[in-house]
């Protein structure tokens, strides 16, 4: 078989026909589609039975309540496909996704292999939609060096697909109970046992952009929890780099910069946890590294002011400057 495709499913009832059905019209590929759901209280899991009932390539289990994280596993458990695909729920795919990526995978013994995305906004408006059109095959640096960079590789895990037997070889698995940071907190761990790695370089997934979705509306209700993830995601991160790929370090840090200033964009709406620890950490994080910040303040997310202002600025006073700021812009990157 040559993809197991596994969707973590909560409460999507209005947008699961639509991704199921992308998947079952994939072309030229042998497949399985593992949907989990995990703990939905809407009518997600009665539709999640109805296609394991009326189709043989669908698998579908029940689980309590737990994050995309838990779910991915549940789901990746019962994987028998040479790859590894995880979808979110609510977009969809171009019919003619995994047979290009597989091809490409399978061209080039590749452990994983990465494409591109169209980003559609809840008003039909298009966004991300530059490409090259072209197949770039990446050693094992030039890949951790590009997702830290966002160059043709990003984040998420579902612009990708994973080898399965390198997977299992190396124990790659999604941290528990992840409900932010996940993503990248597997790719990191993926990427640093993965010697070959492919692009397609093609818009074939389609993410729909969901102002109130999981991933954008969590921080608001979970902020310690939000802070606690970022901090694991970047220090994990650096302790990779440092064990491994030490040679990659201006490259690490530059990343944890552009987190973490996104995190603070996020904790200067909560005056009332200001003085955590945890923030200071990220303050000092931030100005221990001075040289990269004003090198590339401009593509970490800085104005010129605001770089000095993280930098000398008393950092209370800094984190109400954002919230000022935030107040006057108030979309939030993800």
């Amino acid at each position: 078989m040559d993809i197991s495709v596994i969707l973590p499913i909560y409460n999507v009832e209005q947008y699961l026909k639509r991704c199921v059905d992308s998947i079952l019209r994939q072309q030229d590929v042998t497949l399985e589609i593992i949907l989990v759901d995990d703990g939905s209280t809407d009518s997600s899991g009665k539709l999640c039975d109805n296609y394991a009932a009326s189709h043989d390539e669908v698998k579908c289990i029940h689980i309590s309540n737990s994050g995309p994280a838990t779910a991915k596993n549940a789901g990746y458990d019962l994987a028998r496909g040479n790859y590894v695909a995880f979808i979110d729920s609510d977009d969809e795919i171009k019919p003619c996704m995994f047979s290009e990526m597989l091809k490409s995978g399978y061209e080039h013994n590749a452990d994983i292999v990465c494409c591109n995305y169209i980003q559609v906004n809840e008003d039909g408006s298009y966004e991300h939609t530059e490409h090259t059109g072209q197949e770039y095959v990446l050693t094992q640096d030039e890949a951790i060096k590009a997702i830290l960079l966002k160059d043709k590789i990003y984040s998420q895990c579902w612009t990708k697909i994973y080898k399965r037997q390198t997977m299992d070889a190396h124990h790659v698995r999604n941290t528990e109970g992840l409900k932010t940071d996940e993503d990248f907190i597997y790719n990191i761990q993926a990427f640093a046992c993965s010697r070959t790695v492919c692009i397609v370089d093609k818009p074939l997934y389609i993410y729909s952009h969901r102002v109130k979705s999981l991933s954008k509306d969590y921080y608001r209700g979970h902020i310690s929890q939000y802070i606690d993830n970022r901090i694991l995601r970047l220090e994990l991160l650096e302790n990779i780099i440092s064990e491994q790929f030490p040679h990659l370090k201006e490259y690490s840090t530059y990343h944890c910069i552009f987190y973490y200033n996104e995190l603070l964009g996020r904790v200067s709406l909560f005056p009332s946890i200001y003085h955590d620890k945890r923030v200071q950490k990220v303050i000092h994080y931030i100005r221990s590294h001075s040289r990269t910040l004003f090198k590339h303040h401009r593509r970490l997310g800085f104005s010129t002011f605001g770089a000095i202002m993280i930098l000398y600025a008393p950092y209370v006073l800094y984190l109400y400057y954002r919230k000022r700021q935030n107040r006057v812009y108030h979309n939030l990157t993800i």
